[in-house]
């Protein structure tokens, strides 16, 4: 659940910080140099932070197992690095 509540909260930041932005951009004379600004900067930002949220979220390593562990499941699988037929 928590992962969710981190998730909403970030995405909401960002999509108000892009729509104040847009609706600030108003006031000034260079309104469109300063919507691209402001949008482009919430989208990398929110684009980079997801990135790393989701790559937490599945890392590439896994769980650690003790070497004894490790070396009992290699001699029960039938497929591991330890069998009886020659390699190909």
């Amino acid at each position: 659940m928590d992962k969710h509540v981190a998730f909403v909260v970030i995405t909401v930041f960002w999509l108000l910080f892009a729509i104040i932005g847009f609706l600030v951009s108003y006031r000034y004379e260079e309104r469109g140099l300063i919507r691209c600004c402001v949008i482009l900067t919430a989208v990398c930002c929110y684009l980079a932070w997801m990135v790393t949220f989701v790559m937490q979220l599945n890392p590439l390593t896994g769980p650690r197992a003790k070497q004894k562990i490790v070396l009992g499941m290699i001699t029960y699988w039938p497929r591991s690095i330890i069998h009886d037929e020659k390699d190909p």
